[in-house]
C-alpha cells in the first residue's frame, strides 16, 4: 500500500487524503455500480457436495508490498525463475544499475501508485524500476535475512509465476482477493465501513454454510485508511463479529480444535508486522513462523493448507513481464507459498496465478459457484474518475469481470501432491 510519511500518519491518512476516500465513495454512485444493486441476494446456494479433496481448511494471509525478485530472486532453489545473469535496469543515462542486497532488515517505503508502477512495468519491458523509484527499488534480500521463509522450500511449494492484481497498489489489489474484481478502482483513495454492496466471497461461503472468520493481527483504524481488512468496507459485513477476530482467537480456535474452514489473516500495518516497508521484515517472518507452527502443531493441520502471498509488489523490481487476462491485465509478480501436508514438497509451480487465485481454490474445494456468475456489475465497464486512472479521459474505464471465470488463470491445486 502506498502509506503517508510520518506528519500524515499524524494527521491520520484519511485526513492526508483530503477527502479522497469521500470522492472515492461518492463516484459509487455511478449507474454503472448503481445498476446492480441487489447482484448480493441472487447468490445460487451451492452444491452440497462434500469436497473431493482431503483439505478441511484454509488459512490464507497477504502481507504487503514485496516481489518475488526482491525476496527469491537470488534463491539458490529457483533456478531459472530467478534473477537472470548479469541483469540491469537502465539508470536513465545510457548506464545500467544493477540489483545489490539490502544491508537492514528495514528499507525504505519507495512509490508504487498506479503511475509508478506502470513507469517500472514500463508496457511489459520491466526497466523502468531505477528511473521511477531509484536506488532503492533494486535492492534484495537473500536466506541470511529470511532463514524461516526460505526453509519452507524443503516442505512446500513456491508459486513462480504469482502476479498481484493490479499494476496499482493495495486496496485494489486486496479488492481482488476478495471480490475478484476492483470495480475499476485503481488507487488507495476508497475506503471505510460498508461502502460497498457487491458479493464478495464471504457472501459465496455464508449462502453455502461454510464456516470462516478472519483474524486480525493487531486491529488497524478503518476509517483512517491504516487497515488492511478491507471485508468490512462490504456492508453486509461491514460490523459482522467474525471479521474483528484476534491472534488470540486465532491460536485458541487452533487449541480447540474449532478453526474455521476458511480463515484469513490480516497482520498490522501500522504496528510493522504485515513486511510493509519500512517495517522489519524478520518481524513480520517470525509473525508467521508463529502462526504457520501455531497450525503445525495443532489438530488441525492433518487437513489444512495455509497460503501465504503478498498483495503486491511494493515498487521492487521483478523481471517477469504479467500476462494481460483481461483489460486491466496483471500486477508485478509476488510471492507466493502453498505450506500444507499436501503441498508439493522442494516444488516450484510454473502455473499462472494471481489473487483470484486463492478465490478460485476456495470455489474448488469447497463446491462453490464463481463470483463471476452472480456478479455481473462490471461486464460491460468500470466507473471513470480519480479514482479510475484506468479511464483516463474516457467516460467510463474498461470491463473488470471477477477473474475467478478466467480459464487462463489457475486455482492453486497444481500446488497439491493428492
Amino acid at each position: 500500500m502506498t502509506r503517508p510519511g510520518f506528519l500524515e500518519r499524524k494527521l491520520g491518512r484519511r485526513a492526508f487524503l483530503a477527502g479522497a476516500g469521500a470522492a472515492g465513495v461518492a463516484g459509487l454512485a455511478s449507474p454503472l455500480i448503481a445498476a446492480c444493486g441487489q447482484a448480493a441476494q441472487t447468490i445460487s446456494r451451492a452444491s452440497s457436495r462434500p469436497s473431493r479433496t482431503p483439505i478441511k481448511h484454509l488459512v490464507v494471509d497477504l502481507q504487503e508490498n514485496r516481489s518475488f525478485d526482491h525476496y527469491y530472486g537470488f534463491a539458490p532453489f529457483v533456478a531459472s525463475y530467478g534473477v537472470p545473469a548479469h541483469y540491469t535496469q537502465p539508470d536513465g543515462m545510457g548506464g545500467s544499475v544493477a540489483p545489490y542486497h539490502l544491508t537492514t532488515l528495514s528499507s525504505t517505503d519507495i512509490s508504487h501508485t498506479w503511475a509508478a508502477i506502470h513507469g517500472g512495468y514500463d508496457a511489459g519491458r520491466m526497466d523502468g524500476f531505477f528511473t521511477s523509484d531509484g536506488l532503492n527499488a533494486m535492492g534484495y534480500y537473500t536466506v541470511s535475512d529470511l532463514p524461516f521463509y526460505y526453509s519452507l522450500f524443503e516442505s512446500s511449494t513456491l508459486c513462480v509465476n504469482y502476479f498481484c492484481s493490479v499494476l496499482g497498489p493495495t486496496y485494489p489489489n486486496r479488492f481482488y482477493a476478495v471480490a475478484g474484481t476492483s470495480g475499476g478502482i485503481t488507487t488507495n483513495g476508497v475506503f471505510g465501513y460498508g461502502i460497498f454492496d457487491y458479493p464478495i466471497i464471504l457472501d459465496l461461503l455464508e449462502e453455502a454454510g461454510v464456516s470462516w472468520k478472519v483474524y486480525n493481527i493487531g486491529l488497524d483504524p478503518v476509517a483512517d485508511g491504516e487497515s488492511d481488512n478491507v471485508f468490512v468496507f462490504w456492508k453486509k459485513w461491514a460490523h459482522d463479529p467474525r471479521t474483528v477476530a484476534t491472534k488470540q482467537d486465532y491460536l485458541n480456535d487452533l487449541a480447540k480444535g474449532r478453526l474455521p474452514q476458511v480463515s484469513f489473516i490480516i497482520p498490522s500495518f501500522s504496528r510493522g508486522w504485515d513486511e510493509h516497508p519500512p517495517a522489519d521484515v524478520s518481524v513480520g517472518m517470525g509473525i508467521q513462523q508463529e502462526l504457520i507452527d501455531a497450525l503445525r502443531n495443532s489438530s488441525s493441520w492433518s487437513s489444512s493448507a495455509y497460503i501465504l502471498a503478498y498483495d503486491e509488489a511494493g515498487g521492487f523490481f521483478d523481471h517477469v513481464p504479467p500476462p494481460q487476462v483481461d483489460a486491466f491485465g496483471l500486477g508485478i509478480r509476488v510471492p507466493a507459498w502453498v505450506i500444507s501436508p499436501f503441498a508439493r514438497p522442494g516444488h516450484l509451480e510454473p502455473t499462472l496465478y494471481e489473487h483470484t487465485s486463492i478465490l478460485k481454490l476456495i470455489e474448488t474445494v469447497f463446491s462453490l459457484p464463481t463470483l463471476a456468475s452472480v456478479n455481473h456489475r462490471y461486464d460491460a465497464g468500470t466507473p471513470a474518475g480519480s479514482n479510475y486512472e484506468a479511464a483516463g479521459s474516457r467516460a467510463a474505464g474498461p470491463p473488470a469481470a471477477p477473474r475467478d471465470g478466467v480459464g487462463a488463470i489457475g486455482n492453486l491445486m497444481e500446488c497439491f501432491g493428492f
